[in-house]
């Protein structure tokens, strides 16, 4: 299992994932509204959540856990700049893990199993 696909198309593609979600915490970082800590500053993240679905979505929703927990056991909440890093952070490394590592992983372990079967059921 390697971090970084063999394949050159699937280099190129996972190199245009990585520079996308630069490119989104970028305007993410540059709009007024982290100046102000106000919400609207963060959806601009969307697109990252979308292209990083179904596992983005865990990942979400682990942060808003984590928000809460630190709310209500410390009183603490977090400023939009930090939710933000963390919330890129999270769907970035998520995304990329489930695209460019897990589902390669796994399509490789099913061609193993669909070879078996098939050598299996020709040597019969």
């Amino acid at each position: 299992m390697t971090l970084f696909p063999r394949h050159p198309v699937l280099r190129l593609v996972a190199t245009a994932w990585l520079l996308a979600s630069v490119v989104l915490l970028s305007v993410t970082l540059l709009r007024p509204e982290i100046q102000a800590n106000e919400r609207a500053a963060l959806s601009s993240l969307v697109p990252l959540y979308f292209l990083s679905f179904p596992l983005g979505h865990l990942g979400v929703m682990a942060c808003n856990q984590l928000k809460l927990d630190l709310y209500v056991d410390f009183n603490f909440a977090p400023s939009i700049f930090a939710e933000g890093l963390l919330l890129w952070a999270v769907l970035t490394v998520l995304g990329y893990a489930q695209w460019f590592v897990l589902l390669p992983w796994v399509s490789r372990k099913c061609r193993r199993l669909a070879e078996f079967i098939s050598d299996w059921y020709l040597a019969r």
